[in-house]
């Protein structure tokens, strides 16, 4: 994280980052294949999103 990330995360603690995002919808993978889709999915997600509305959704 940047530390213009960490400046946001002080002032707003209760956001999670999106790092933390995938990381909990990672694991609630149930099996290895099931963790290997959803890896696949956040990277092409990760592809298809800009990084100011990545940013935007975080806010909701």
């Amino acid at each position: 994280m940047s530390k213009f990330g960490y400046f946001l995360k002080s002032l707003i603690p209760h956001i999670e980052s999106q790092d933390e995002r995938n990381e909990a919808y990672l694991a609630e993978a149930v099996d290895i294949y099931d963790l290997e889709r959803r890896m696949e999915q956040l990277e092409r997600q990760g592809r298809e999103t800009p990084p100011a509305l990545s940013f935007a959704q975080g806010l909701r």
